[in-house]
C-alpha cells in the first residue's frame, strides 16, 4: 500500500514529511510501538513524544500531533512524519490497526487485475474483468479521445455517457468541462488518481490519466455506483490503468498524441463511425482540415519493418505534409493527406496530387532511403468515401504494377486495377471487344503492327502526321494500315465508339500484362481453370 493511501485511510487532515519520506513508497503498517525490527518499508505509529519508537529504525514513523500541527515547528527528523487527524490518538490507532486488512484486501486484488491482464487479448476483455474486481462500471479511452472499452451498466439519466459509448469517443463538450474544472491538470500535478463530484448529477468518478513510459496514453475513468470507492480503491484503478497503458501500448492503439498514429482515420478506414456528422467532429479535433479535397496512401516496402521504425517514417512524413494523419495498417503505414480546397470548377485534384507528392524532396528522400512505394488513392471530397478509396489502394497494389518510380498513382492504372480484379476468364472475356483481340492476336501470329497503330491513331485524333511519327512510319504507310484495320477487323477508327473500344481495351489488355488472351498457359491460374472447365463442357 502506497504512504498516500495509508494517510488517506487514516484521515490524515494535515501533514509534514522529513527528509527520506516519498508518498508513493510502498509501506507496510504495523501498530505496535515496541516491535524490534528495523525494516525501510515498515511504517511504525507513535504519539509525539514517545521515547518507544526504537532507535536506529530505518523504516518511517508517523506521529501523531493531535488535531491540528503545532505552529513554528522545525522540519521533522529524515523518514519521520508529523501527522494531524480528528477524534485522538486512540480513534488514529484503531484505523491504523485496521490498515494490515487493507493491505490483504489491496494484494489480493492486484493480483486478481495482472491475472486479468495477463488472460486478456484485448482492451475489451480486459476491462470486463476489472470491472467485475473494481464493482463499478468504467471506461478505457486513449489520447485521440477514441473510447477503448467500457465495461458496467451506466445510469440512464447520464445521456452524454451512454452517446460516448454509442459514439465511441468522448465528446468535445465533456472533455473541455473536466479541462475546465481543473481535474486533468490535478491528475496530471500530483500523478495519480483522483476522485471528483459531478453536483449536477450527484456522482462521484475517479479520473485517471493512464502513461507508458511517460507519455500519456489516455485515461481510466469509474463512476462510483454500485459500491462505495475507497482510498485504497484509488491505487487499483491507478495499477489497472498501468496494466491497460502496457496493452495500449503493445496494441497500438495509443493515438495521434501518444505517437501511435490516429485512431480517428483508423476508425474512418474501418467505417465505424455511426454517421459523417459524427466523423466530421472527431476529424476537427485532429490537425486535419475539413471540407478539402483528400488522398489516401499506403506506403509499403518489400521488408518488413517494426512498428517503431514504422512510427519513425510517420514523423518524417507528418513533417513533410502538415495536414496528415496516419495510422499502421497490415505493417504498413496509411496516411490521409490534404490537398487544399478546389481551386477550379473542373476536377484539378490529379494534378495537384501529382505535384504536392513529387515536389516534397522530404517524402521523396524518406521512401528512397526506407525503400517504400507510396500507394495513392483517387482524391475525394466526402469523408464517408475514405473507406472506398482505401480499398482503391489495396487493389492498385494487388494488381503488382511494375512503376518506375516510387509513387504509384490509381488514376494512372485503373484500367490494369480492373484486369487484375477480373477473378474468372469469363469475366475478363466480357470486357474486351473481341474486335481488338482479334487484332492482338492478328500480330502475334503475323509480326504486324495493327493494333499499336490504332492506339496512335486514338492518342493523336486527327493528326495523322503526329500518328505516323509516333509509329516511325510514313504517312502512307499509316493511312494504307488503318485502312487494313477496317477491311480486317472492321474497325472504323473514324468512329467515336470504335476509338472507345480501341481505347478500352487495349488498356485493359495492358493491365493483364499485355498477354494474348487466349494463350492458354499464359493465363493466371484462376483464369486457365475456369477456361479449361468450360472448354470440357
Amino acid at each position: 500500500m502506497k504512504l498516500r493511501t495509508v494517510l488517506s485511510e487514516l484521515g490524515v487532515t494535515d501533514h509534514a514529511d522529513g527528509r527520506g519520506v516519498d508518498l508513493e513508497e510502498d509501506v507496510f503498517t504495523y501498530p505496535a510501538t515496541n516491535f524490534d525490527m528495523s525494516f525501510e518499508q515498515l511504517l511504525m505509529l507513535a504519539p509525539e513524544g514517545d521515547p518507544s519508537v526504537p532507535e536506529g529504525h530505518l523504516g518511517i514513523t508517523l506521529v501523531y500531533c493531535g488535531d491540528a500541527l503545532p505552529e513554528g515547528r522545525e522540519r521533522p527528523a529524515d523518514r519521520v512524519i508529523l501527522c494531524a487527524a480528528p477524534g485522538g490518538y486512540e480513534a488514529l490507532r484503531a484505523r491504523f490497526g485496521q490498515l494490515p486488512e487493507r493491505h490483504i484486501y489491496l494484494d489480493l486484488q492486484r493480483k486478481r487485475l495482472y491475472s486479468a491482464f495477463r488472460s486478456s487479448y484485448d482492451i475489451q476483455r480486459f476491462a470486463d474483468k476489472a470491472h467485475e474486481i473494481l464493482g463499478n462500471p468504467l471506461m478505457i479511452v486513449n489520447s485521440d479521445r477514441r473510447l477503448l472499452a467500457s465495461a458496467g451498466s451506466f445510469p440512464e439519466n447520464r445521456a452524454d455517457v451512454l452517446e460516448e459509448i454509442n459514439q465511441g469517443y468522448v465528446s468535445e463538450e465533456v472533455n473541455a468541462e473536466l479541462e475546465a474544472e481543473g481535474i486533468l491538470d490535478d491528475v496530471r500535478r500530483i500523478g495519480h488518481s483522483i476522485i471528483s463530484e459531478n453536483p449536477r448529477f450527484g456522482q462521484r468518478w475517479v479520473t485517471s490519466i493512464i502513461s507508458f513510459h511517460h507519455m500519456e496514453m489516455g485515461r481510466f475513468d469509474v463512476l462510483e455506483q454500485d459500491r462505495p470507492i475507497t482510498d485504497t480503491d484509488l491505487e487499483l484503478v491507478d495499477f489497472a490503468g498501468t496494466l491497460a497503458a502496457t496493452m495500449i501500448d503493445k496494441l497500438g492503439i495509443a493515438g495521434e498524441r501518444a505517437g501511435s498514429g490516429s485512431t480517428v482515420l483508423d476508425d474512418i478506414l474501418g467505417d465505424t463511425f455511426a454517421n459523417e456528422k459524427t466523423m466530421r467532429a472527431q476529424l476537427k479535433l485532429s490537425s486535419m482540415p475539413l471540407d478539402e479535397t483528400y488522398v489516401l496512401m499506403q506506403l509499403k516496402s518489400d521488408r518488413e519493418i517494426s512498428r517503431v521504425h514504422l512510427q519513425r517514417i510517420a514523423a518524417r512524413v507528418g513533417h513533410a505534409f502538415r495536414n496528415s494523419l496516419w495510422t499502421q495498417r497490415d505493417g504498413s503505414l496509411v496516411v490521409l493527406l490534404s490537398l487544399g480546397p478546389r481551386l477550379c470548377a473542373g476536377w484539378d485534384a490529379y494534378d495537384r496530387a501529382e505535384r504536392i507528392l513529387g515536389q516534397r524532396k522530404e517524402f521523396l528522400h524518406t521512401l528512397a532511403q526506407n525503400g517504400l512505394m507510396a500507394y495513392v488513392s483517387e482524391p475525394f471530397e466526402q469523408l464517408s468515401l475514405a473507406p472506398d478509396r482505401y480499398m482503391q489502394i489495396r487493389d492498385l497494389m494487388a494488381s503488382r504494377i511494375a512503376d518506375d518510380g516510387p509513387i504509384v498513382f490509381f488514376w494512372k492504372h485503373r484500367y490494369a486495377v480492373l484486369a487484375s480484379l477480373a477473378k474468372t476468364f469469363g469475366q475478363a472475356d466480357m470486357m474486351l471487344d473481341k474486335r481488338v483481340v482479334a487484332m492482338q492476336l492478328y500480330d502475334a501470329d503475323h509480326g504486324t503492327s495493327y493494333l499499336e497503330t490504332a492506339c496512335r491513331t486514338v492518342e493523336f485524333p486527327g493528326s495523322p502526321a503526329e500518328a505516323a511519327k509516333a509509329l516511325n512510319v510514313h504517312r502512307n504507310t499509316y493511312f494504307y494500315r488503318v485502312n487494313k484495320i477496317d477491311e480486317l477487323f472492321l474497325i472504323d477508327l473514324k468512329k467515336g465508339e470504335d476509338r472507345l473500344a480501341v481505347a478500352f481495351s487495349t488498356r485493359f489488355l495492358e493491365g493483364m500484362g499485355n498477354q494474348v488472351l487466349y494463350d492458354v498457359d499464359g493465363m493466371p491460374e484462376s483464369w486457365r481453370q475456369s477456361f479449361e472447365h468450360r472448354d470440357r463442357d
